[in-house]
């Protein structure tokens, strides 16, 4: 049952996903993915191993701007809206409890 839900999510995400067609980005395991379409980041996490994210968004200067917890869903997910925010390349990092890490630059304006 939880691989069927799992399948199930995971065609629900690539199909929301698809909706993305400017700036996307993944992750080498393909469970996180950034993407932005009119100044909109979307950060979408199809959390297999149940694990609890942070994310962190830094300026172009290395100004944390955001931090916050997405939590240990199997589906998470979050978006910001750049679009009155500075021009400028942004470091979203995303960190989990087991200390991995996913690092992604996205550029705004």
């Amino acid at each position: 049952m939880k691989t069927i839900k799992n399948v199930v999510l995971t065609g629900m995400l690539m199909i929301s996903l698809a909706s993305f067609a400017n700036d996307n980005f993944y992750n080498k395991d393909g469970n996180v993915t950034i993407s932005k379409e009119n100044e909109i980041v979307q950060v979408s996490i199809l959390n297999t191993m149940n694990a609890s994210y942070q994310l962190y968004i830094y300026s172009e200067e290395g100004t944390l701007i955001y931090k916050g917890r997405l939590g240990s869903n199997i589906s998470l997910g979050k978006a910001f809206d750049f679009q009155t925010a500075q021009e400028g390349t942004y470091t979203f990092k995303l960190v989990t409890n087991a200390g991995a890490t996913f690092v992604q630059d996205v550029k705004i304006g």
